[in-house]
């Protein structure tokens, strides 16, 4: 028996993050988790799995050449990751080595 006042799981969830500031927190981790999609795969294997704080994600790479052609594209995975998400979650990234 269904009641008329029902709500999804999903929509009691998102709301009770968003009372509790977590929506942000939310977003970041949903960056992380598409940042294979973004990148591709050849690249994302390489790379240790990036986190994010305050908007910034930082990302583990292998070597210089790397870190350099992951740089030079800087803006345009930013851009990516923020059309994916639907908002601006991620601005700025970091390349280190490691």
């Amino acid at each position: 028996m269904e009641r008329k006042d029902s709500q999804s799981i999903g929509d009691v969830l998102r709301l009770a993050f968003q009372e509790n500031c977590m929506q942000g927190r939310l977003d970041e981790c949903r960056a992380v988790d598409i940042w294979p999609e973004i990148v591709g795969p050849a690249i994302a294997v390489q790379c240790r799995r990036p986190f994010v704080a305050k908007g910034i994600m930082t990302v583990g790479v292998p070597n210089a050449s790397l870190r350099n052609e992951l740089s030079m594209n800087r803006s345009l995975l930013i851009r990516a990751i923020n059309r994916h998400l639907g908002k601006e979650t991620v601005t700025q990234i970091r390349f280190v080595s490691g």
